[in-house]
């Protein structure tokens, strides 16, 4: 066993340039001969939030600027596990033709999908920070928890997606499903409301929702301008430590038949 995960490492190191390749490489043609360029990977989420932030300071009666910033919060760490998730459920079937063609370490595929969209949701949340100072918000020295944050919500994302990949190149449909499933799993998570907002069966459903500690890594440093409770970053690194167990056991099972199921 641990001669295979020193050669596991060996060729994710020895396939370092190709990963940083595709990775560039994804960062480059999302908005590839667009008049803006990669400014869309902040005009896009900020415009989708900024619309939400209307509407539902609208319908809940809450101080837009107060309630844009709590939104903010929560849907960014929700955007990058969402398509981390879902782009990853297809890394493998989207590159048949290459993992076909030449030997490389499969796992670089779901690793560069989630090292690209961590970079976007980076600079979402640099572009979030200017907003909250553009409207006379309010920021504490809590906001330097955020790059732990964001590494536990990284390994968190990059387990499940691990898993997402190579169940969909057993199960052609999950790749629909999954979609699905991230819809519903939205509103089960407390992103437009407040964890304690809701009583009963559906408090009970979001208390088993992993990625609530995660919103809640966010959204205190950035909405409550203060660290989050021990108990939570607890929940956040045996999340992290468990989903990325998981999926890396799950892929490593299953890596050698890849090729011959795609």
């Amino acid at each position: 066993m641990k001669a295979n995960a020193r050669s596991f490492f060996r060729e994710l190191y020895d396939s370092r340039n190709v990963l940083l390749q595709l990775v560039s490489q994804q960062l480059i043609l999302r908005y590839r001969r667009t008049a803006l360029g990669y400014l869309w990977t902040l005009i896009n989420p900020l415009l989708m939030m900024s619309v939400m932030a209307l509407v539902f300071a609208t319908l809940f009666k809450a101080d837009l600027k107060t309630f844009a910033v709590f939104l903010f919060a929560g849907m960014i760490p929700w955007n990058f596990f969402s398509a981390v998730v879902t782009q990853c459920g297809a890394s493998f079937i989207n590159n048949e033709g290459l993992i076909k063609k030449i030997y490389l370490p499969k796992v670089i595929f779901p690793l560069s999908i989630t090292f690209a969209l961590l970079i976007d949701s980076a600079l979402s949340f640099l572009a979030l920070i200017t907003i909250i100072i553009v409207i006379g918000g309010s920021l504490s020295w809590a906001v330097l928890f955020i790059p732990i944050a964001y590494i536990l919500l990284f390994f968190f994302a990059l387990g499940i997606g691990l898993i997402t990949s190579v169940a969909t190149v057993f199960f052609r449909d999950l790749q629909h499903v999954i979609l699905i499933a991230m819809q519903g799993l939205f509103f089960l998570t407390p992103i437009l409301y407040k964890h304690d907002a809701l009583a009963g069966k559906v408090a009970w459903l979001i208390g088993l929702n992993p990625i609530v500690p995660f919103i809640e890594l966010f959204r205190a440093p950035l909405y409550q301008s203060s660290l989050p409770n021990v108990s939570i970053i607890v929940q956040g690194l045996l999340l992290s430590l468990s989903a990325m167990s998981i999926g890396a056991l799950v892929f490593l099972r299953h890596e050698k038949t890849i090729v011959f199921r795609l």
